[in-house]
């Protein structure tokens, strides 16, 4: 009975000491796997430095508008002056009436303001229109 076994043994340490021989040449690649699943999104890199300035502003800013309307106003049927600021300079002004009103020559306040005069049996006051130019600094 012992020889049954001790075959059994010998061949068993035969056959696991034969695929440790010499190896076979190496195999064809394999085809690519699919893709897998895109990952979380990374942390935010660092701010890039300022561009250049702009064709028409500095800085990122539009450079400011060199002329603005001004028109007046009424207070209970009496005409206010229309006034520049004071960093501009008033360079035209214009007094618009009612169609059928007689027409005027608006009245100048300094060089930054002007006012419109209502006449005798006007109803409607005329409205100063001045353009102001912002001073150079």
């Amino acid at each position: 009975m012992m020889q049954p076994t001790l075959l059994i043994c010998v061949l068993l340490s035969a056959l696991t000491l034969a695929g440790c021989g010499v190896k076979g040449d190496k195999g064809d690649k394999g085809d690519k796997g699919d893709a897998g699943q895109a990952g979380p999104a990374g942390p935010a890199g660092p701010q890039g430095p300022p561009g250049p300035p702009g064709k028409d502003g500095r800085d990122g800013v539009s450079p400011s508008m060199p002329f603005r309307v001004v028109r007046s106003g009424t207070d209970g049927g009496i005409s206010k002056p229309a006034m520049c600021l004071a960093d501009e300079i008033m360079v035209s002004a214009i007094c618009i009436v009612k169609p059928g009103d007689i027409a005027e020559t608006p009245r100048t306040m300094g060089d930054n303001g002007a006012s419109c005069d209502a006449n005798p049996g006007q109803s409607n006051p005329p409205q100063a229109v001045i353009i102001c130019a912002k001073l150079q600094q």
